[in-house]
C-alpha cells in the first residue's frame, strides 16, 4: 500500500504510473512552493492542478538549480528535495514523466496522491 503522487492521463481519470513521492505529499507541495510554482492547491491537498507552463517552469528551475543566484532559495529547494528522500535527477525524471504522460489538453496537469 502506498501514498504516491499520480498524474491523470486523461481527464476521465485514467491514471499513469504513480511510483514516486510515497507518503511525501506535504514535502512535494513544499518543493513546489520553494520553486515558486503557482498551482490550485495547498500543502494538504491530495488533488491539485498545475498549468503546463508552471510545470515546465518547475522542471527548468530544478535543472538550473546550480546556477541560481539566490543562495537562500537554492538551499531551500535542496532541503525540500532531501525531504523527498530523492535526488534532484530523480525528481526531474518523475516530473518529466508526469508531463509526458499527463493529459494536458486543457492546459493543466491533474495530479493526485492516493
Amino acid at each position: 500500500m502506498g501514498y504516491r503522487l499520480h498524474v491523470a492521463k486523461t481527464y476521465k481519470v485514467e491514471y499513469a504510473l504513480g511510483d514516486a513521492f510515497n507518503y511525501k505529499s506535504e514535502e512535494f507541495h513544499n518543493l513546489m512552493s520553494a520553486c515558486g510554482i503557482d498551482y490550485s492547491g495547498d500543502v494538504y491537498d491530495s488533488d491539485f492542478e498545475v498549468s503546463v507552463d508552471e510545470w515546465q517552469k518547475f522542471i527548468d528551475k530544478l535543472k538550473n538549480l546550480d546556477t541560481l543566484d539566490n543562495e537562500n532559495e537554492k538551499f531551500e529547494i535542496e532541503a525540500c528535495i532531501e525531504d523527498l528522500s530523492s535526488t534532484k535527477e530523480e525528481v526531474i525524471k518523475m516530473l518529466e514523466y508526469y508531463q509526458e504522460n499527463g493529459d494536458t489538453s486543457d492546459g493543466y496537469l491533474h495530479l493526485s496522491f492516493f
